[in-house]
């Protein structure tokens, strides 16, 4: 069993920068099924030409149900241990989800200008390789484009919108703030599939830093909802938290060198400055002459005779100018 996402971000700490990747991910996790995760940024060499896609005996699946379906079929599952209460409520918390937080995901993500060019498209198109970076990204901009405008019913006022997206989400927010409560988790002392659902939300607009860091901020301001995916990242994910913590390290030790005097720590330091005055004197020196600063004796001129031009002509155009 393959597994092929798209790939992570090592600054943000994620495992990947993909919601339906991380859900995936997470769940496979979570139940402890031997899956091979293949990390990708090109979707054109999937069988299915996008990502996430799960190869399996059964061929390729690109939804998280028909993937944990199978799973569940391969004694693979992380809700056993849940009552047949709590296995419905993760169908509800499943449809609150995609009613309430994947719009404004969607929204933030790939439609708020900001976010989009200077964050996401700048991420996917320096991931993507050429020729399909000039195509999906925009793909994925137009998508989203249509299901948030296919939701108001005036979708020309853009801060309308916003302001509507951002309230939803921020309710959905405070309750599953509320529900987690200070549990682990939300279902127990495993996680199990809501855990998988939830956490990719929450990872997602919560380590990548966005233009409108409306929600960032407002899941920051629950502890608890911080700390749910700071643990499930370093827990499951060991390698995204530890690279993600050098990136801090190497950030942490670029300010202090910036901000402490400079060591002459470097080989050859004054020979180089040499080398350097050197270039600049003969680059300086070549611009003088260029420019007629500098006169260079070049030895006798020709005769007189062997000039052709006519300096009659020429004394005549320039006293017509005074």
């Amino acid at each position: 069993m393959e597994l092929h996402v798209w790939d992570g971000d090592a600054k943000y700490g994620l495992p990947s920068m993909d919601l339906k990747s991380l859900q995936m991910m997470a769940y496979v996790k979570f139940s402890g099924a031997p899956v091979n995760i293949v990390k990708s940024s090109n979707p054109f060499k999937s069988p299915t030409g996008q990502l996430p896609v799960f190869k399996c005996s059964e061929g390729a699946l690109s939804s998280f149900s028909q993937v944990t379906t199978f799973l569940r079929k391969q004694n693979f599952s992380c809700d056993y241990e849940l009552s047949p209460r709590q296995c419905s409520e993760v169908v509800a918390y499943e449809h609150l989800l995609i009613e309430k937080l994947y719009p404004a995901l969607m929204y933030l993500w790939w439609v708020e200008p900001k976010s989009y060019y200077d964050v996401i498209h700048k991420w996917y198109f320096s991931s993507i390789p050429f020729p399909y970076k000039f195509w999906y990204p925009r793909k994925y901009h137009n998508g989203q484009l249509d299901l948030i405008r296919g939701m108001f019913d005036d979708p020309s006022d853009p801060q309308l919108i916003e302001t509507e997206l951002h309230k939803q989400a921020q309710e959905c927010l405070t309750m599953l703030s509320n529900r987690l409560g200070d549990r682990e988790y939300f279902f127990g002392r495993s996680p199990s599939t809501v855990d998988a659902l939830i956490f990719s939300y929450l990872a997602l607009l919560l380590k990548v830093d966005l233009k409108v860091p409306v929600l960032q901020n407002h899941i920051k301001a629950c502890p608890n909802l911080s700390r749910y995916v700071s643990k499930a990242i370093q827990r499951f994910f060991p390698t995204d938290f530890r690279a993600e913590e050098q990136v801090k390290r190497k950030g942490h030790r670029s300010t202090d060198n910036r901000d402490s005097p400079a060591k002459d720590d470097v080989p050859n330091k004054g020979r180089n400055l040499l080398l350097s005055g050197l270039v600049a004197f003969s680059a300086m020196f070549g611009y003088a002459i260029a420019a007629g600063l500098v006169q260079v004796d070049m030895g006798e001129p020709p005769v007189e005779e062997e000039y052709d031009y006519e300096y009659g002509d020429y004394d005549d155009a320039g006293s017509s100018g005074d």
